[in-house]
């Protein structure tokens, strides 16, 4: 079996799933089940989509063991151990601001982490800010508590413990919206993207016997994404350099991937929100002023999506508590049973809900300033593309007479809609009953 890189399979699985959703959008288009030939075609696909999965899964393993076993290979300083190049989680980032902040040089494993961080970030496209220094995601473990707990169970540290070798991914699947949704996480990208899609399809016209056939073009559309860069700056004092290094590694970290998890996820939902408004007419207004949300108004919602043959994958829900509360206290129809339109189960139509407060509540609709947002889609059309690594710059100089130091953390990402038929939605939704 011939090598393929990760993106190659990535490429390859989503041609099949093309091909499969076409099968089935061309039967449901003229009314009919599938064909044996058809449901032959579909069979194979959906077998070839397996292995690809599987295929897709082991090469991700072997990316990630090769980067965080990059140091055995590479021509660290002398200094550094064989013990630390098998393991580089010895990297301590307390000890090197405290090294950067007093002017000198790294060594040691915080060498060769920055060493190889510098590597993936020129890999990736960026070119790290001159006195800086990069560690890949990869190196950057928690230490904080896991069990232990102040008021809330976790909160010390255990809603954001990693699951891979990608810890400030893990932190914002686990806390947030976009995980959860769905929506489509490109890991360790390199260069500029760009995406082709299909935005038509042939048809197929009544002829007479003898009749010439006219064409039908395929046409096609495509997005790009490129690295946009986030970053918050932290300062310490130089008392708490002092300290314990692995409370401050902790702290550095959790700030860092808690504003970053936040403005990742406010900042999809201004795109899919942008999205539903666009020309695809996908916004169902509730009312000149807002209004409440009704049964119909979530009928509504989702025909938007079915109408573009676009209810496909998992769709989902997404919205905030004030929203839920209002559909919690409102009956499918007036003057029934009693049945409220969001039930015990957290779901909507059928569909996952979501609940996350990152949702807006403020928005503006004629008089109303106090709008919140409901919306539907398939939102692994929306992609999120990661380039690797976080870049450190530490300042000394800035804060000298206050005798801190500030500390700023850049990554890179950007967010894209694939589809912008995906989604749809109300941003003018009024909740007075639990407001």
């Amino acid at each position: 079996m011939k090598f393929s890189t990760l993106k190659e399979l990535q490429d390859q699985r989503a041609i099949k799933v093309e091909a499969a959703d076409d099968l089935i959008n061309l039967a449901k288009a003229e009314g009919r089940e599938m064909t044996e030939d058809e449901v032959t075609q579909f069979d194979q696909l959906v077998s070839e989509i397996e292995d690809l999965d599987a295929r897709i899964g082991r090469q991700r393993k072997i990316e990630e063991f090769r980067r965080a076993n990059a140091a055995e290979m590479g021509n660290g300083k002398d200094d550094l151990t064989e013990g630390d190049k098998k393991d580089l989680r010895k990297f301590n980032l307390g000890k090197a601001l405290s090294k950067l902040a007093e002017g000198r040089e790294l060594d040691g494993v915080e060498a060769e982490v920055a060493k190889l961080g510098g590597e993936a970030a020129r890999s990736a496209g960026i070119t790290p800010v001159s006195g800086s220094f990069c560690v890949p995601s990869s190196v950057l473990r928690r230490g904080q508590t896991v069990t232990g707990y102040t008021v809330a169970s976790g909160d010390q540290g255990g809603v954001t413990v990693p699951e891979d070798l990608n810890p400030l991914i893990d932190a914002l699947w686990s806390k947030t919206w976009l995980g959860p949704a769905g929506a489509r996480f490109l890991n360790g990208l390199q260069g500029d993207q760009r995406f082709p899609i299909q935005t038509t399809k042939p048809t197929v016209t009544e002829l007479s016997e003898i009749e010439e056939m006219g064409y039908t073009e395929i046409l096609f559309d495509d997005f790009s994404m490129t690295p946009k860069r986030r970053g918050a700056t932290i300062p310490f004092s130089r008392q708490m350099l002092l300290q314990s290094n692995v409370d401050i590694q902790n702290l550095v970290i959790d700030n860092i991937s808690l504003a970053l998890s936040q403005y990742l996820n406010v900042e999809g939902l201004g795109i899919v929100l942008g999205a539903i408004t666009s020309s695809n007419s996908n916004i169902v207004e509730l009312g000149t002023n807002g209004d409440a949300p009704s049964y119909e108004s979530l009928v509504k919602i989702r025909t938007k999506v079915d109408s573009k043959d676009a209810l496909i994958n998992a769709p989902v829900w997404v919205t905030n508590t004030l929203v839920k509360g209002q559909l919690q206290l409102t009956e499918k129809f007036s003057g029934t049973n009693g049945e409220a339109i969001w039930g015990d189960s957290d779901t909507l139509l059928g569909y996952p809900a979501i609940v996350t407060n990152l949702v807006p509540s403020n928005l503006v609709k004629g008089n109303a300033s106090n709008c919140s947002a409901l919306i539907f889609g398939n939102f692994s059309d929306l992609f999120v593309g990661m380039w690797d690594g976080f870049e450190f710059i530490v300042d000394p100089f800035t804060a000298k007479r206050k005798g801190q130091i500030e500390v700023t953390a850049n990554t890179f990402y950007d967010i894209k809609v694939a589809r912008a038929a995906s989604f749809a939605g109300s941003k003018d939704v009024l909740t007075a009953k639990v407001s």
